[in-house]
């Protein structure tokens, strides 16, 4: 189900990122990466974006608000999961309340990341196929 899927990493060489990289590869997904809100711009302002969109909390030139607003702006919708790197309760609501998919923290524990790829994945294909069909006459 998850194989053909791309998700993009967006950080600034970060460790945390790279166990999160082979843990999604392990899964099937195809893993792009991005140092900054500039590159990840390249790669969600496209015509055809990725699908999904993993993003630190801070990069060098923006927050996860900014791959957030970024992803708002896409051709297709896009889900946007915030990586931290501890628990933080009041991050998390603020993520979620201004439309992140989800908030995750390390470890990443193999059957939860893979339950929230799943439901990332199929909620974000969901939504492009019911943008690709045709409005319905009432």
């Amino acid at each position: 189900m998850l194989h053909g899927i791309t998700a993009l990493l967006v950080h600034n060489n970060s460790e945390l990122f790279v166990t999160l990289k082979a843990a999604l590869e392990h899964q099937g997904l195809r893993v792009i990466q991005a140092e900054s809100r500039a590159q990840a711009k390249r790669v969600v302002g496209v015509q055809k974006p990725v699908p999904l969109v993993f993003t630190d909390t801070h990069l060098p030139d923006g927050t996860w608000a900014d791959i957030l607003a970024l992803a708002g702006k896409a051709a297709l919708p896009v889900n946007v999961i915030v990586v931290a790197r501890l628990v933080n309760t009041r991050l998390y609501i603020e993520t979620i309340e201004a439309g992140a998919f989800d908030f995750i923290v390390p470890p990443f524990n193999a059957a939860d990341l893979a339950h929230v790829v799943r439901c990332a994945a199929d909620n974000v294909l969901t939504r492009r196929a019911a943008q690709r069909r045709p409005a319905q006459s009432v």
